[in-house]
This record gives structure tokens, sequence and C-alpha cells, in this order.
């Protein structure tokens, strides 16, 4: 049989098992649409703006746990979209981007609406193409799938001029979905020397990154945190894997964090890292995060391992898997002293977060770093306008909640949060407004400040 590059890749995203793509047509995506048309299998999201367009595939992908996919044309709509790409490469979420370009003929000849798409999106994707043929796209949308569900997941780019969209291509035979390649086998030997470090450290910490929810590891985490008596922290992606008021909880780490949080890392003699990239909102300055801690650390992507701090034993693998075999070899440890150790940490530097109970409270940035750092010079951080967002949702057929005139702003949210269909929530803040604790830009995670004792730190 025949088809165009369009029917093909069409065809071809439906044997993969597209429902919904997100995207915006232009001219040079043209042939794809008018494909896209003539399937009853794939519902087309239109978004506002492509950047919209590679979240809501983003989002759907975090919900599914499989690629999902999203469009948009060459030029200004490939570089709308890139803001969304480039968060999916750094939370690892499996998403395919298509984009139009224009015909082979064109390219490098700044034609209308043409950028290099392929050299912009190379630093943000976990691979790319730029489709040369019709025929070429049997080999690359399964190959897309598959690099982008392998591994450590991620964003792939399929860059396809208009020509190639609407060249025919003889298909003899449709090839197989593209699938995850088997995730890689971790060494035992090195399970056997984590599990060593674990049962000699006498204050130990188990650091928590998105990589154990991805990968369905919560329960495992708990489990080797009670077995083992684990005080256990978390990134922001993997808040949940272990339950917020469980006792071996020390919260979020980092730049927001509590600060009895980051004052037993920095007595902690032994750091397990799990699925955690070391993010520097969790480190603040690596160089004195965890100073005295030798390193365990459980990731998919070797190439996170001792990329900013040395791992004395390093595991490559599905987190998941590891702590399966993991957990057996730790032995039941109460760890009395150093848990009364993080106790009175907590009860002498607990959490304070002022107006907590207020859901209008804001976690601040640009004002609030240029009152505390810039002399209070607040340069471009004041709008001259204040538009009437909810006027606004309005007009586009929302629903729409203004929590600064909620008689009860709580109920008011609960509402609109357990409400079906889109709506806006607008929470007024008042600028003077400021988020602590929190750990000044480059410094240590030990140098946090918190409310009004920030003059004296």
């Amino acid at each position: 049989m025949k088809a165009t590059g369009a029917e093909g890749l069409i065809q071809l995203l439906e044997r993969q098992g597209v429902r919904v793509i997100a995207g915006i047509p232009g001219g040079a995506n043209l042939p794809l649409y008018d494909a896209l048309s003539r399937t009853t299998r794939i519902h087309h999201v239109l978004a506002r703006h492509e950047q919209g367009a590679g979240f809501i595939a983003q989002g759907m992908a975090r919900v599914s746990g499989r690629p999902e996919v999203c469009f948009a044309t060459s030029g200004p709509g490939a570089t709308n979209i890139l803001t969304a790409i480039a968060d999916a490469k750094l939370d690892s979420v499996p998403v395919i981007c298509v984009t139009g370009q224009v015909p082979q003929s064109l390219i490098g000849t700044d034609a209308f609406q043409e950028v290099d798409t392929y050299g912009l999106s190379i630093p943000l994707t976990k691979h790319n193409f730029l489709v040369r043929s019709a025929a070429e796209l049997l080999e690359v949308v399964p190959a897309a799938f598959r690099i982008a569900a392998s591994g450590r997941p991620g964003p792939v780019l399929i860059d396809v001029p208009k020509d190639v969209q609407m060249q025919s291509a003889a298909v003899d035979a449709w090839p197989e979905p593209g699938r995850a390649d088997k995730r890689p086998k971790f060494r035992p030997a090195k399970v056997e020397r984590a599990a060593a470090m674990i049962n000699a450290a006498r204050r130990p910490v188990l650091y928590v990154g998105g990589g154990a929810i991805q990968w369905g590891a919560g329960p495992l985490v708990t489990a080797l945190a009670e077995k083992a008596s684990l005080p256990t922290t978390m990134t922001l992606m993997a808040l949940g894997a272990m339950p917020a008021d469980h006792p071996l909880s020390l919260g979020m780490l980092g730049r927001h964090a509590a600060r009895f949080t980051n004052l037993a890392l920095e007595e902690c003699d032994l750091l397990i890292a799990v699925g955690a990239r070391f993010d520097d909102r969790a480190t603040g300055k690596v160089t004195e995060f965890c100073p005295n801690a030798g390193i365990v650390h459980l990731d998919i992507d070797a190439s996170e391992l001792s990329k900013l701090k040395h791992a004395h034993v390093g595991i490559v693998g599905d987190v998941r898997e590891v702590l399966e075999a993991l957990l057996p070899q730790v032995d039941a440890t109460p760890r009395h002293d150093w848990l009364a150790r993080v106790a009175d940490l907590r009860s002498r530097h607990p959490l304070r977060l002022p107006g907590a109970a207020d859901v209008r409270t804001p976690y601040g940035l640009v004002r609030q770093q240029q009152d505390l750092f810039y002399g209070g010079r607040g340069f471009a951080a004041d709008y001259q306008l204040h538009p009437d967002f909810v006027k606004i949702a309005e007009g586009f057929g929302m629903r729409a909640h203004d929590l600064g005139s909620a008689a009860d702003p709580v109920v008011t949210l609960a509402a609109a949060l357990h409400a079906p269909g889109p709506c806006l929530i607008h929470a007024p803040i008042d600028v003077n407004e400021k988020v602590y604790p929190m750990v000044p830009p480059g410094a240590a995670n030990k140098d946090m400040i918190e409310g009004e004792t920030c003059g004296d730190s």
C-alpha cells in the first residue's frame, strides 16, 4: 500500500496506542492535521499556545506513565513548545513532540518561519530526529517511543519537513510499536556493599527523589526506612513516597525545608539517595551538602551517579528492583540514639510556616530576594496594570473564584478543586509577604533564614 508521510505518521501513532494529541496547526504541519482529521481513533485538543500543548502532553504522560504526544508547527510554534520540552527533560517525563518544518529545499535559507528546531532541541531532549523521507518515519516513530520510555524517561522530538509529510511511500508492512527496552540489570555485589554500609552506619538518612515515585517504589522506601530506622527526606518530586505524617519523615529538604531537616543532613554519616539527582534546590551549596557522609546512590541513569556528589556505592537499575534486593540484606536496627537526636533537632528547630492556615499564603522569589539581598530595590517587580483575571477566565467560558473576596477561602478552594472541568482560582497576595524558611541563593543549607531572624543570619 502507499501512504503519504503525514498519513503514515498518524497511522504509526494510532498503532502506538495514542488516543489524544494536543497541539496547534500551522502552515508547516497542515498535512499532518489533514491526515489527523480523517481518523476517529485520536482526539485532538486545540491549545491556545504551543507551550500549553506541551504541558498537556506532559501532564497526560505523568498520569499514564507512557509517552504522550504534542504537535507544533515550524518557527514560532517550535520555539514556543521548547519550554515544556525542557521541563519534561529535567523531570524525566516521556513526551513525543512532532514539529512541522519548512520543505527540505528551504532549510538553511532563512525561509518564512524557519528555525533550526533540530539544533535548538538537542540539549533539551533525550533524542531528536530530522526526518528526510516518508519511508524513514517507519523507523523513526517506533524508535522515538522506545527511546522516550526506556531507562530514564524523557522527551523525544521529531521534526518533519512539509515535503516529507506530503511525499508518498510504499508500506509493505507496518512496524511493531516501539516499546521500552529492558531495564538495566543491577550488580548484586554493589547491593551487598550498600547493605553493609547501611548496617554499619550510625546516623544514616534516606534521601528520596522523583525516581522512586516514577517507578512505584514508595512502599519499598517506607519499608526500608522502617526496617533500618532511617530518617527520610524527600524532594518536591518525591513527596508522597512516604506518608507526610510518618514518624520517620523529615519532609522536604533544601531551599524551603524545615531547619531541623537540613541540620539532620549536616550530621548524617551515610546518605542513601534513591532516584534523586542532587538538584541545587535540594542540596544548596553542593560542596557543603552532607559534608561528613558516605553516599549510596541508586538511579536508573548512570550519568547521574557521581555527577555532583561522589557516590561511594553507585547502583544503576530500576530503583524498585534494587530496593527489593536491598531490603532483605538490611538489618533491622533501632538506632535509638540517632532517632533521639533527630527528635531533639525537630523540637528545637521545627518548621515554622506563618499564616499556613491561610490558603493565600505564598512558597516567594523575585520581590523577596530584591528586598533581602538587593537593598530593597524592587525594580521591574511591579506591574502598572492589574487585569481582572476572573473576568478573563469567565470570558473563556471557565468557572472562576476570587479567594480574596471569598467568605471562606478554604471552602471555596476545596469546592473548586473537586468540581469537574477547567477553573481559574485567583489568590491575591500582598507584595510584602515573604516565604520562610529559605536558603539564600548560593548558600549552604545550614545557613537558611527564618522570618524575622533573617537579619541575624
